[in-house]
């Protein structure tokens, strides 16, 4: 039955009838959930301090009560529901959801960090503070999402914002790649150690032994936080830590860029090259999910203009392909 709430063993230690009162903080929560289960009434909006979700409702099911909680528990049908906190909501509701996401912060980085990194795939490197942690993307396999949880969870309703303690509870049960312990050179070490920043040289401090035990998470950790002259002097060093690159570049952090989505030639370099298209989408990254083969591998040429691909000569020995854009007379 689709969209039906199904109670979950988590919700023994918690009453069986329960209601929330809807704040300013916890609206958007509360109303994802419940676009999700309800089936009568989903366009009905959650006003704060005038609405209270239910973990049923007496004649329908809209999971929600229109009015505060003084009339809530002057109704009849609602005598016995107990109040829950936010933190309760959450574990009753969706202890473990399938599809998850945890915005990185300063405070929960470094744990979030070290689980993306043993799961991501090896060629995507830029999971920062106030990006948001998946637990699988949809589109690729970097498990993060370029921006904050809230227009995360606009692009992708399907996911639950989950609590660090949560995070922990998951991962620790459903993690299933292992950092393998390795041990590199004394020697090796200390050339790291010399050439390190001082945070570097913290998380070298952190996370390998003198005697040069560590793990491959660190040295993938390690290469993350390089220059990008030592990248590929930690990739050679250590080349069965990081998995064979694929030979797709991978173009979805540019088109997921707020107010530039999908360009690869901004709207005032199209204006001053003469090209007119209003919304300069001259060239774009493709972005369609039901053809994997160039969804975020592959730009498209704007259908405003003519297009040829010409040989013009030879550079290095190989040859050159030009492309020529041209107006289009009717």
């Amino acid at each position: 039955m689709k969209n039906e709430f199904k109670p979950n063993s988590n919700q023994m230690k918690h009453p069986k009838e329960w209601y929330i009162p809807v704040t300013e903080e916890n609206r958007d929560e509360l109303s994802r959930w419940r676009e999700r289960v309800a089936t009568q009434y989903r366009d009905m909006e959650l006003k704060p301090y005038d609405s209270v979700v239910l973990s049923a409702h007496h004649r329908d099911r809209s999971y929600y009560y229109a009015s505060d909680v003084k009339a809530l528990k002057a109704h009849d049908a609602y005598n016995d529901y107990q109040e829950i906190t936010l933190e309760q909501f959450r574990e009753i509701t969706n202890p473990h959801p399938e599809y998850w996401c945890i915005e990185a912060t300063e405070e929960n980085f470094k744990e979030l960090y070290a689980w993306w990194r043993n799961n991501a795939s090896g060629r995507y490197t830029h999971f920062q503070v106030g990006y948001t942690l998946v637990s699988d993307h949809p589109r690729d396999e970097s498990k993060y999402y370029g921006g904050a949880i809230a227009q995360c969870l606009d692009d992708y309703p399907q996911f639950v914002e989950i609590t660090l303690e949560q995070f922990r509870e998951i991962t620790n049960s459903n993690q299933t790649t292992m950092s393998k312990s390795i041990q590199i050179s004394r020697k090796l070490l200390n050339e790291y150690y010399d050439a390190a920043t001082l945070a570097q040289k913290e998380y070298l401090t952190e996370h390998f032994k003198l005697n040069g035990t560590t793990t491959e998470e660190a040295i993938r950790g390690l290469h993350d936080m390089a220059c990008e002259g030592w990248k590929p002097k930690i990739k050679k060093n250590h080349p069965d830590c990081f998995p064979v690159d694929s030979k797709y570049f991978d173009f979805s952090e540019f088109a997921n860029k707020s107010g530039q989505e999908k360009r690869i030639v901004s709207a005032d370099v199209c204006e001053s090259l003469g090209f007119t298209e209003a919304n300069g989408g001259f060239i774009q990254v493709r972005n369609r999910t039901s053809n994997p083969q160039t969804h975020h591998r592959s730009f498209y040429l704007s259908s405003y203009y003519n297009w040829e691909l010409v040989q013009d000569g030879t550079e290095c020995g190989r040859p050159v392909m030009v492309l020529i854009p041209t107006k289009k007379l009717c």
